[in-house]
Parts: C-alpha cells; sequence; structure tokens
C-alpha cells in the first residue's frame, strides 16, 4: 500500500480536529512519565499556534526531528517502566509506539519529497493531539497500580 494511502488511512480512523490539553486524567501516577505526557501536550498546542500563526514552514522541519527524539526517548522510559512492573498493557503499548512511529515516519517521508505541506502539518498535530489522548487515556493510565514502585 502506498504511504500517502496508509497515511490517508490511518488519519480518518476517527481522528477529528481538536486542541488536547493536559488534565489529571492523564496521570499515570509516575511523575516523570506524567511530565513527559504534559512536554508533548505542549508541544503539539505550540505548533498549532505557530500553525495559526503562519510560521508552520518556519519550525516544521524542526517539529518532525524533535517529536522524533522525544517520542524515542519517552517511549524507551515507558515501555521499560511497563516491563519492570509487569504492566498488563506493554504489549499493546510497545505495539501503538511502533505504529506513531510509522505514523511519524510517513510524515517525515513527504516532508523530504516535498517540503512543507501546511495541510499536512495540520493533519500531523490534528493526528498528534488525538493520539496522546487515546494513547494516554487509553493505556499508559494503566501504569496507575504500579506507580508506588516508581517513587523515591
Amino acid at each position: 500500500m502506498a504511504q500517502s494511502a496508509r497515511l490517508s488511512r490511518t488519519l480518518r480512523k476517527g481522528y477529528a480536529k481538536a486542541a488536547m490539553k493536559w488534565s489529571d486524567e492523564y496521570s499515570t501516577g509516575v511523575e516523570r512519565i506524567d511530565n513527559q505526557h504534559k512536554m508533548l501536550f505542549r508541544m503539539s498546542e505550540d505548533f498549532r499556534t505557530s500553525l495559526d500563526d503562519g510560521l508552520g514552514d518556519r519550525i516544521y522541519d524542526g517539529l518532525l526531528k524533535s517529536l522524533d527524539m522525544y517520542a524515542r526517548s519517552h517511549f524507551r522510559l515507558e515501555e521499560n517502566c511497563m516491563a519492570s512492573c509487569e504492566c498488563p498493557a506493554a504489549k499493546e503499548n510497545s505495539g501503538a509506539h511502533r505504529r506513531f512511529m510509522e505514523t511519524l515516519r510517513e510524515f517525515q517521508d513527504r516532508y523530504s519529497a516535498d517540503g512543507f505541506a501546511p495541510g499536512d502539518a495540520r493533519e500531523l498535530v490534528d493526528y498528534i493531539d488525538r493520539w496522546l489522548s487515546d494513547h494516554i487515556g487509553r493505556i499508559d493510565v494503566q501504569l496507575k497500580p504500579f506507580d508506588a514502585q516508581f517513587k523515591g
């Protein structure tokens, strides 16, 4: 399947445009993970603001690179935490992270091939917002019963 077709299908799967904000309902109880989640929400919000201000073409490349590095580091931490406490969501979490990175790679490939496209940038920030809400709210919060293992 062509990358753009797979990306379009991914984006159509229930992802509607909406700006996401951190709330305590996303708390895992693991301070380091929660702080990183808050940073991801801020990155998305800042990028959305930049797009609204017409600055997307100036920062899109940096966003793609920063998001890639940040997500890899964060995913590694989160997966290690889930594995160490034998969280039942560990396998689902790893799979979701892999799919996120595949989708991000598709955006990166499209940017490399075609340069900045405002529509792609909007799709990316919308995808990130919805992914954060769904992933954290459904999978990551399953760390909460184990949070005592990560305090101290």
